[in-house]
């Protein structure tokens, strides 16, 4: 791996616009083409916007009383979200319409986690221990293709691995691989704690998870051979590979460790001090080595591998936290939700392309 260059340029953020919402915003997100983002609140609200313009082109509601998570087709401006209220509802981005309302488990569990698998075919989501998957295909109502049998515990995370590899779901007692047609795993990574978050390798040689236990395990998919990491100050709750898979990124309350994947040996961590409060979200750059993170302090983090020191930080809400942070897949835009109910757009200047 060459020696990174170290950053002339200065990297500075550009507001955009902001709107509020009614609470807590739980997820932002940008569609495939970068032209929309969306936001989803505690109220309930789901909420889209025009990029670059800021104008807002949807106001979307349906999920009773909140709304949890939401996941862009990866291929067309179609929004899934998910809430208290134990469905999944398709919208119409364009038109502002709600599509197909599909219910995931029993009335009362929560839907918390949604993922479109690569070629955007399949839509999985989780409330409480039930996994469902449905076949989606454009002009065509959803179908139910498989339902996974219940997890020991509450399921804490969805993954799709690359190349149609199947989709993980990870809870108390490790991950489990599933694909179409099996009522099986076809692959298992046991672990004897609760998994809060997993993330794969963009190659998909890597599965790594966030454990309530302090640690981080990080499991080959091609092998048995897995490797463990503890000695974080409390439990982990995001771990993310960036852009080439060269690094890990993993945090665990304002601590902010990363593991260099070449020669990956389970040692050599290094801790990024910048935050003072809990970092909510690790969000990596699509195209560069460019990591960011929204901490509870209110803090905007820019970060790259080479360095331990933000290369950016800057307070975005000062009369409360950052819940959640993303990255837009074309150029430089980044998006934050806060836990009173901001949403914010910011170009940031001095990345490059």
């Amino acid at each position: 791996m060459p020696r990174l260059a170290k950053r002339k340029a200065t990297v500075a953020l550009g507001p955009v616009g902001y709107a509020r919402l009614d609470d807590y915003i739980h997820r932002v997100a940008f569609s495939a083409d970068g032209t929309k983002f969306a936001a989803c609140s505690a109220s309930g609200e789901v909420a889209v916007w025009d990029v670059p313009s800021f104008k807002q082109t949807g106001q979307l509601s349906g999920h009773q009383p909140s709304a949890l998570t939401l996941a862009w087709h990866p291929q067309q401006n179609e929004l899934a979200t998910g809430g208290q209220d134990g469905t999944v509802r398709l919208w119409r981005v364009e038109t502002g319409g709600e599509g197909a309302v599909l219910t995931v488990g029993e009335p009362g569990t929560w839907v918390e986690h949604l993922a479109w698998s690569p070629d955007g075919a399949t839509l999985a989501a989780s409330a409480g221990k039930m996994l469902r998957l449905w076949a989606h295909a454009p002009g065509e109502a959803p179908s139910l293709v498989a339902e996974v049998p219940a997890h020991k515990t509450t399921i804490s995370a969805l993954s799709w691995m690359p190349r149609g590899g199947g989709v993980l779901s990870a809870c108390y007692g490790g991950a489990w691989l599933w694909k179409v047609g099996n009522d099986k795993p076809v692959r298992s990574f046991p672990y004897d704690g609760a998994l809060l978050s997993i993330g794969v390798s963009p190659s998909g040689e890597y599965l790594a998870s966030g454990n309530l236990d302090g640690s981080v395990h990080l499991f080959r998919t091609d092998s048995e051979q897995n490797w463990h990491m503890s000695g974080y100050p409390m439990k982990v709750t995001s771990v993310r590979f960036d852009h080439n898979g060269l690094n890990l990124f993993t945090s665990a309350g304002p601590a902010l460790v990363a593991w260099s994947m070449k020669k990956f040996e389970g040692t050599g961590g290094r801790l990024f001090k910048g935050h003072l409060g809990w970092i909510q979200e690790i969000a990596c750059h699509p195209h560069q080595s460019v990591l960011a993170t929204a901490g509870e302090d209110g803090l905007l983090c820019l970060w790259e591998p080479q360095t331990t020191k933000p290369i950016l930080s800057q307070e975005v809400n000062k009369s409360g936290g950052l819940s959640c942070v993303a990255w837009s897949p074309k150029d430089n835009w980044l998006a934050t939700g806060t836990n009173d109910g901001v949403v914010s757009l910011f170009a940031v200047e001095g990345l490059g392309d």
